[in-house]
């Protein structure tokens, strides 16, 4: 039950990480900035500082997602058993996940750092806004694939073992559908959205399974 516990708070730790550092690490030129927005972001200190302060968080973000996958293929693999390919296969992709976040936060604020901490001059001011969407890229189809991967093989499992609610595969399904679409509308937060209700799962789950054992326990105990 405890590994019920850690995965579920790391999972809500991934979901306020992410949404904090998202207001920091995304406050970038957008790919259609005018030179003088673009001139103005260059000299802008503190905006470099929010940019790499979300970066930060959202690497941090990422280490909590691994928590929070890990704590999560532990509950499906006691349910699934042998050989425990899908439970396996749902870590696997939370690995990627974590890998191409941290990837992607760095591509985002990679001018800021540059400029900031390493006295970078830019001769080309469109690194400005396309190492951003570069970093965007990367979370969006890397991320993104990654992370239907992990929602199939997660929904699979609750609706072969009803090891969590059936409502929270159905929700899977529909998220990793919509992720299919992320590149067009520009947002992962459907998954964002998946992983805060997994979590509430998790910690409902370890509640049930406690008062079930404390009423087992009763009821052996008035038997004797």
């Amino acid at each position: 039950m405890g590994k019920q516990r850690w995965a579920a708070l790391s999972g809500i730790v991934f979901v306020v990480l992410m949404l904090v550092g998202a207001t920091f690490v995304l406050d970038v030129p957008k790919g259609d900035a005018s030179a003088h927005e673009i001139a103005s972001y260059l000299t802008a200190s503190g905006n470099h500082t929010r940019n790499i302060v979300g970066a930060y968080l959202w690497v941090l973000g990422g280490l909590a997602f691994l928590g929070f996958v890990a704590g999560l293929r532990s509950v499906l693999r006691r349910a699934e058993g042998d050989p425990g390919t899908l439970s396996n296969l749902v870590f696997g992709a939370g690995v990627v996940f974590t890998a191409v976040w941290s990837v992607s936060a760095a591509a985002i604020a990679s001018v800021a750092y540059a400029v900031e901490f390493s006295d970078a001059r830019l001769s080309n001011p469109d690194l400005v806004t396309v190492l951003p969407s570069l970093g965007g890229l990367l979370l969006l189809l890397g991320g993104g694939f990654a992370g239907i991967l992990l929602l199939a093989a997660t929904s699979i499992l609750i609706f072969r073992t009803a090891v969590l609610p059936r409502w929270l595969a159905w929700f899977g399904i529909v998220v990793a559908i919509s992720l299919v679409f992320d590149v067009f509308y520009v947002n992962i937060l459907p998954l964002v959205a998946w992983v805060l209700g997994t979590s509430i799962a998790l910690l409902r789950r370890r509640e049930e399974l406690a008062t079930s054992e404390v009423v087992e326990s009763t009821t052996t105990l008035l038997a004797r």
